[in-house]
């Protein structure tokens, strides 16, 4: 960016980006994200720490120093039955988990979701809107 008076800025750290679910990333994607200080959980991290800890660690680096976070939310890294594009991702379960930790941390500022397009079945849209409703606080009692 232009560093000339009124010229735009940065307005979000490194640091504090946190990507959850990585499956796959090309070795210059890899070299990328290895380089830069973002923080990126893949899914053996999932497997390794559980979900509800890996939560727990992407918003502590998400809201260190920050007013709060946003979330951006694909479709396509839940793993929904017989739907190809979520294949080996988060299971739908593990979703909700990553949605409710997200309410529970308070910091939720605002929250983005994109691949949802006419074709998708109506149950992968649905399960999509309760996950946004989980995130922002919806529980079940």
């Amino acid at each position: 960016l232009d560093h000339k008076p009124g010229a735009l800025q940065p307005q979000l750290s490194p640091e504090n980006v946190v990507i959850v679910g990585l499956r796959h990333a090309d070795p210059a994607e890899a070299r990328v994200l290895k380089d830069s200080r973002v923080s990126a959980f893949t899914m053996t991290d999932i497997d390794a720490m559980g979900m509800r800890d890996l939560m727990h660690e992407a918003i502590r680096i998400a809201t260190s120093g920050t007013q709060g976070f946003h979330v951006s939310y694909s479709p396509e890294v839940t793993e929904f039955a017989g739907w190809a594009a979520g294949s080996g991702g988060i299971t739908v379960r593990e979703t909700h988990q990553a949605m409710e930790a997200i309410a529970l941390s308070g910091g939720l500022l605002s929250m983005d979701v994109s691949g949802l397009t006419s074709g998708l079945e109506p149950r992968i849209a649905i399960d999509t809107v309760n996950f946004v409703m989980s995130a922002f606080g919806k529980r079940i009692l």
